[in-house]
């Protein structure tokens, strides 16, 4: 595997750490103000995650189609984790804001109101939709890019077959010059022998026209 995979790897398992270990301290944070820095810490260390786990997968694209498996199981492998930090991130955050909305001096001053209640089930609500419209945009981004590597493997597979299909026509034109070479070469024997056959006559005719002369020659 090249260089820049192992980087990518080591940005992301450096990543992933400081992700889980924000998760633990946030849970001892008593502090609003400091569990909102770890929330902001643990979304910035998820996000570099991922865009380090979508390099991985860009240069495991790069690999010949039969030494993928491996890396393509271990980047799946990565991505659950990331899922689970995403669902504690967003337990977490909706923890918090919970807390805020339904902290003890926000409660006290408008416990009594209806309409109150109402505005924060509705906020609830309202960030609700946000979290699933988030959520269903980060999907799609993954399904994206999942896209973009089938399609990836697809024409490497098909730039293999055509290289193929390239040696193979290359092969067979190399035959057919040998063919044509083998071609020639027998009709250049051809040619040859029939010469041949025509020398041998002509020797055959002069010996027996010598040994008419002299039988001639002799009986006269």
């Amino acid at each position: 595997m090249s260089d820049s995979f192992n980087a990518y790897e080591s940005d992301f398992q450096l990543a992933l750490q400081e992700a889980k270990t924000k998760i633990s301290q946030i849970e001892s944070a008593a502090d609003g103000e400091q569990r909102k820095q770890y929330l902001k810490s643990i979304e910035a260390a998820t996000d570099e995650a991922l865009e380090e786990l979508d390099q991985m997968g860009i240069e495991v694209q790069k690999l010949p189609s039969n030494q993928r498996s491996s890396y393509n199981t271990k980047i799946r492998q990565y991505k659950t984790q990331v899922d689970e930090i995403k669902r504690k991130y967003k337990q977490l955050a909706d923890s918090q804001d919970k807390h805020e909305l339904f902290g003890n001096r926000y409660r006290d001053s408008v416990s009594s109101d209806g309409v109150a209640d109402s505005q924060r089930k509705q906020l609830l609500n309202n960030h609700s939709s946000l979290e699933r419209s988030s959520q269903r945009l980060q999907d799609s981004q993954r399904i994206a890019l999942e896209t973009e590597q089938i399609g990836g493997n697809i024409l490497n597979d098909l730039r293999s077959q055509r290289e193929q299909i390239s040696g193979a026509r290359n092969t067979l034109l190399q035959a057919d010059s040998y063919i044509d070479k083998s071609v020639q070469t027998l009709k250049s024997m051809g040619r040859r022998l029939v010469a041949n056959k025509f020398i041998s006559y002509a020797i055959i005719a002069v010996l027996i026209l010598l040994i008419l002369l002299v039988l001639y020659s002799k009986f006269h």
